[in-house]
């Protein structure tokens, strides 16, 4: 057998047989939106052909061998010299047989030769020595045979090898011919993603025939349609912008403007997606079958989940095969990077319909990359919807101006909820701890919530109030949610908090009754939770709204007295989470609306106000967006990795850590993952290590000194030991109360 993988043992003909079925399965479906001629298809086809072809090479059989303890081929060249698979495809095509133009030989050579992306270059030299030395003509006649490849075996064509070692230099070129950059994009990216959902033996489109539009439409039989949801129906053939208050049914709306597409939906936080994956899974709400989760920590979610195969559905999600996902934007819209591999990611966005929640919770450099995002999808002929409650007048201007350029039209509806007076804010010119007894006092009798900006602060707040209700002798729970717990305890507060303020819990029997939780802005967006009360430290407006929206999130508010109770003094965060000015200026907005019910129209022309280009002027916010844009519009072609571009998109690389605490549990589950050999056992194994694991920011580690040192195993290396001397963490499983990692020396910075 000519091997293609080992585990599961597979031939290369085997492996290809796999990547043309999903050809077909993938054109049946999605042909028609992908636009292309029956010149792309063929040329395609082609490609998937090909594109293993390179396998043959005695090294790559070798190292299966190996692996398969089957005895070894006769090969003069040492393991050292092997030359990547993709590169020896391309010096097999039969240059002189088969009969393609010079635009086509450049597109299959770049789609085939860097299928698979690697940090170092081709060299014709080598590649052609590499043949000689480790490419039995005989095996490569055999192949052919297997496959039924009607061409006769030639000698390496200079002309191609030529090609595939000049692509790097060909990147302006090919970025600014667009005719040929989208079919280089549709052609390279749709063999990755068939190539990849074969290799993860997952169909490379599921749930096709699941209409999603068709069955939001049934759930909203039982409550009628609201006007944000039949703008996005009427909208449905065209990119869209929609400013909708809570209350308006803005996911529900967004899956009415997906209609019968594959679709794809973003919002900044993990646990929104997660509970909005659990919502529309529930048979009792849309009951979306084909639906997927993609973030840094879905298998784990998944994983918790009795209802579904965590394993496939992890894979299916990644390989963005399902009729909807639910993503957040570093793993589907990174690719205005254009690093190496982007193909994949945009090639999907130009026959998926995208939408973007919450653009505004996201800051100036993100924002630009995602504008950028979108004007590349309209440009390709996909779609999106942008929806979020508030929207920065600064980032509607730039994407309006985009689209215009290149003759696209963009819908645009506002629908603010100004029947359902939810606000009524007090600003305080003190501290927030200074209102710890005011906070505890309420939270005797109601939910309330508090956001601080940052951790340490939201630290300290619930360490006072826990002393302040012991010293009192009052029963008033206390309970703290950030960042800085480990995953499992992490994802067992955010399941508490959801149920104790779950939206419409004042329609029923309370069961969880009335009490304090202390956060930061893991519930900012998108949480579906209510509480009657919110004391906040002041913040950005747009951020401040999101806040808003977690209390009082679905009940009309008539008292007289404040239930947004918002603190400007020494406010954490500000000039490190927060800009400076831009927060300055949205209190001096907020002022005039104190002690006011606030319409949700407020709140949006504050907003508006706020961040229009000509009151921005000279603040480091507007700096940093234009030069963004800047950036992703000259950005150079394949110069970052994937990886890299990852790491730029989230502003500081995280690190995980593992407390002191747990270093015993770790050290026992890492004793297992070396000795482990099958590949899911390792994963779970590695999974079950993450659950112990802090995401810290690069930043915070280098400006409190702390010292951590990597995991020296193969695929554990991004874990790190923290040292004792520099944290301490604290959590108790049952009562579910503790301050989580708390640093020996605490900052208002992170």
């Amino acid at each position: 057998m000519l091997y293609a993988k080992s585990i599961p043992t597979e031939s290369i003909a085997e492996h290809t047989r796999l990547l043309l079925q999903g050809l077909d399965k993938l054109r049946s479906c999605y042909g028609k939106r992908i636009k292309a001629d029956e010149e792309f298809w063929e040329l395609l086809r082609l490609a998937v052909i090909v594109h293993d072809f390179g396998k043959v090479n005695l090294l790559f059989q070798n190292k299966l061998r190996r692996l398969l303890g089957e005895p070894e081929l006769p090969c003069p060249v040492s393991p050292e010299g092997e030359i990547p698979h993709n590169y020896v495809s391309v010096a097999l095509l039969p240059e002189k047989q088969l009969l393609l133009s010079r635009e086509a030989w450049k597109l299959l050579v770049y789609a085939v030769g860097y299928h698979h992306e690697r940090k170092t270059l081709p060299l014709r030299k080598d590649i052609l020595e590499f043949m000689q030395n480790a490419v039995d003509r005989r095996l490569v006649e055999e192949l052919f045979a297997e496959m039924n490849w009607s061409y006769e075996y030639e000698k390496p064509s200079n002309l191609l090898l030529n090609m595939l070692e000049k692509r790097q230099e060909a990147a302006d070129e090919i970025k600014l011919d667009r005719a040929f950059f989208r079919r280089y994009v549709l052609l390279k990216g749709l063999l990755h993603r068939l190539d990849h959902a074969a290799s993860a033996h997952v169909e490379v489109e599921r749930g096709v025939d699941e209409h999603i539009g068709e069955k939001t439409l049934k759930f909203l039989s039982r409550y009628g349609i609201r006007p944000a949801q039949q703008f996005a129906l009427e909208q449905r053939d065209v990119c869209t912008v929609m400013v909708a208050s809570t209350g308006t049914g803005k996911t529900e709306a967004a899956m009415l403007w997906i209609d019968d597409a594959k679709g794809i939906i973003t919002l900044p936080l993990r646990v929104s997606l997660n509970a909005m994956f659990t919502r529309l899974k529930d048979k009792h709400n849309v009951g979306v079958e084909s639906l997927g989760l993609l973030h840094s920590g879905s298998f784990d979610y998944l994983s918790n989940l009795d209802f579904l195969d965590a394993e496939v559905s992890y894979q299916a999600s990644r390989q963005l095969s399902e009729k909807l996902t639910l993503s957040t934007i570093d793993q589907v819209l990174k690719f205005p990077f254009l690093y190496r591999g982007f193909e994949k990611e945009l090639a999907t966005m130009v026959y998926t319909k995208v939408v973007v929640d919450e653009i505004q919770a996201y800051n100036p450099n993100i924002a630009a990359m995602l504008i950028k995002a979108l004007e590349t999808i309209a440009e390709m002929g996909g779609k999106f919807l942008v929806m979020t409650a508030t929207l920065p007048n600064l980032y509607l201007e730039e994407l309006r101006r985009r689209l215009r350029n290149r003759g696209i039209s963009l819908a645009y509806g506002e629908f603010p909820n100004d029947d359902l007076l939810r606000h009524r804010i007090k600003l305080h010119d003190s501290e927030l701890l200074e209102s710890s007894d005011h906070i505890v006092q309420l939270g005797m009798n109601h939910k309330v919530l508090v956001i601080c900006n940052t951790v340490d602060q939201a630290i300290r707040l619930y360490d006072e109030l826990k002393r302040e209700t012991g010293v009192l002798g009052l029963s008033v729970p206390v309970h703290l949610l950030h960042a800085r717990f480990v995953k499992k305890h992490k994802m067992m507060l955010e399941q508490r908090i959801t149920e104790f303020a779950r939206s419409g819990w004042h329609l029923d029997k309370d069961e969880h009754g009335p009490g304090i939780w202390v956060t930061t802005q893991v519930v900012e967006a998108s949480v579906d939770v209510d509480f009657d009360y919110l004391f906040t430290e002041v913040c950005t407006l747009d951020s401040l709204f999101q806040r808003m929206g977690r209390c009082y999130r679905v009940r009309p508010y008539i008292s007289d007295e404040p239930n947004i109770h918002i603190f400007i003094r020494n406010a954490s965060g500000i000039g490190h989470v927060y800009h400076k000015d831009i927060t300055a200026m949205g209190v001096q907005l907020l002022r005039e609306y104190e002690g006011v019910l606030l319409r949700e129209s407020d709140k949006m022309e504050m907003v508006t106000r706020l961040y229009q280009r000509e009151n921005l002027k000279d603040t480091e916010f507007l700096r940093k967006f234009d030069q963004a844009l800047h950036l992703f519009d000259y950005i150079k072609m394949f110069d970052l990795s994937s990886q890299e571009s990852q790491e730029l998109l989230r502003e500081i690389s995280n690190v995980e850590v593992i407390p002191p605490k747990y270093w015993e549990e770790v050290a026992e589950l890492r004793k297992r993952y070396i000795a482990e050999t099958e590949p899911g056992k390792k994963r779970e194994l590695r999974r079950q290590m993450e659950q112990y694991t802090v995401s810290l920011g690069v930043d915070a580690i280098k400006f409190r000194k702390i010292a951590v040192r990597p995991l020296e195993e193969r695929g554990l290396e991004y874990m790190h030991w923290i040292s004792h001397a520099d944290v301490e963490y604290e959590f108790d499983e049952e009562s579910l109360e503790g301050a989580g990692l708390r640093y020996r020396k605490s900052s208002d910075q992170y």
